[in-house]
């Protein structure tokens, strides 16, 4: 990463641990998605709807 970047990448779990309930092992290839900070905000931006990342890319493309 270049120096530019760091701190403005967060990790995104693929299923809300807040939904998980239990403790479980996490794959990261398929578990993890790096995301810049303001389109993981609007991933989580309703805290009853988590957005997929295709519902995403369909947001930012309108």
């Amino acid at each position: 990463m270049v120096k530019q970047g760091k701190d403005f990448i967060k990790v995104h779990h693929v299923k809300p641990l807040s939904t998980i309930g239990e403790e479980v092992a996490i794959d990261p290839k398929e578990d993890l998605l790096h995301a810049c900070s303001n389109c993981h905000r609007i991933i989580h931006i309703r805290k009853d709807e988590v957005l997929t990342v295709e519902q995403l890319k369909l947001l930012i493309r309108t």
